[in-house]
């Protein structure tokens, strides 16, 4: 099409009234638009290269249709939460400011300056397990940000948090273990840090160990190493099975436990999936599907919790829900059966 295309051409195109455009670009209350036209509304704007005057339509709306992503860019789990989160904005119309920051940084005090000059309509930050920073909320609170926060503030009231419920976890990967090899596993805690100072996840992951353990008429087995520390605790593990210990089922709370496992096993001769079955309770460093055999695993939802998120934050931006509304959002891990066990 030759020329200035206009929200006219949209409408023409999609086989809507302007007005329905208008509802889908700017989420205009009080005009109920249906998938199927909304749908239609955004491939007309493909197929047309519309393109809409962000600052004119601000101006109108008070909104930008822009979201703030903010996390450790170092941090391949961000990027995981970054996947879920821009794919359900793009399907809102919604713009990602992706706010990085790097380790051992927290810059995210700057996203407030944006959203004050309606730059984003709302935050999501992708947090270590159980974060909570007092400070952040009551400035969140102050001026009002629509913000959801995953993984962090599990214990926090007033704030959206988006979760995995790490008991249920532990109970999967648990069942899957002793299912098939009717063993009682031992269990590798493995913790980041010169102490040993666990996280609202881990903690969950551990009770729920113990108490798994106890119904059978098990004694948990608790084996804590710091990561610095994880070769020499994962050798002494493979070294006891190796003197007649076996075979010996593992779970790691982490993938890194496991991938220790793995190394003491094959300078000792055993052999993954026979002497010592092997499970991890996450997939931290993603490698889960790519050593020999694969290791079996508890896997975090990391995509899902993203989109999750950005469904939240959206519904919060255009009123669809009540910013008193903060119920946590818990997801389900997915368990993956591989060859460890």
């Amino acid at each position: 099409m030759k020329g200035r295309v206009t929200s006219k051409d949209v409408a023409q195109r999609a086989g809507v009234s302007r007005s329905v455009v208008s509802a889908v670009l700017n989420g205009t209350p009080g005009i109920g638009v249906s998938e199927e036209k909304r749908q239609a509304v955004l491939r007309a704007i493909e197929e047309l290269n519309y393109r809409i005057d962000a600052h004119a339509r601000g101006m109108r709306t008070g909104k930008s249709r822009c979201l703030a992503a903010y996390g450790n860019l170092d941090n391949p789990l961000f990027l995981q939460v970054l996947q879920g989160f821009q794919q359900r904005c793009r399907a809102h119309g919604y713009q990602v400011l992706l706010y990085g920051t790097e380790e051992g940084s927290d810059g995210r005090v700057g996203l407030i300056d944006l959203f004050l000059q309606r730059r984003i309509d709302g935050i999501v930050t992708k947090d270590t397990t159980g974060y909570s920073d007092p400070d952040w909320l009551d400035r969140v609170r102050e001026y009002g940000i629509p913000f959801v926060s995953v993984e962090g503030y599990p214990e926090t009231d007033g704030i959206t948090s988006v979760l995995m419920d790490y008991a249920e976890s532990i109970v999967m990967a648990l069942d899957e273990l002793y299912a098939r090899t009717g063993l009682a596993p031992h269990y590798l805690e493995v913790y980041e840090g010169p102490a040993y100072r666990p996280n609202w996840g881990d903690r969950e992951r551990l009770k729920a160990y113990g108490d798994w353990m106890r119904a059978r008429g098990f004694r948990p087995q608790v084996h804590t190493a710091a990561r610095a520390e994880l070769d020499g605790m994962a050798a002494a593990l493979a070294e006891r099975a190796a003197a007649g210990d076996w075979p010996m089922a593992i779970l790691s709370n982490w993938s890194a436990g496991a991938v220790s496992v793995y190394r003491a096993a094959y300078r000792l001769g055993l052999g993954i999936g026979r002497e010592l079955r092997v499970m991890a309770a996450d997939n931290t460093d993603r490698v889960n599907g790519y050593l020999v055999p694969p290791i079996s695993a508890v896997e975090v939802p990391y995509p899902a919790m993203g989109a999750a998120a950005a469904q939240r934050l959206i519904e919060y931006v255009e009123g669809t829900r009540s910013p008193e509304d903060t119920e946590n959002i818990w997801m389900s891990a997915h368990l993956v059966p591989r060859e460890s066990v």
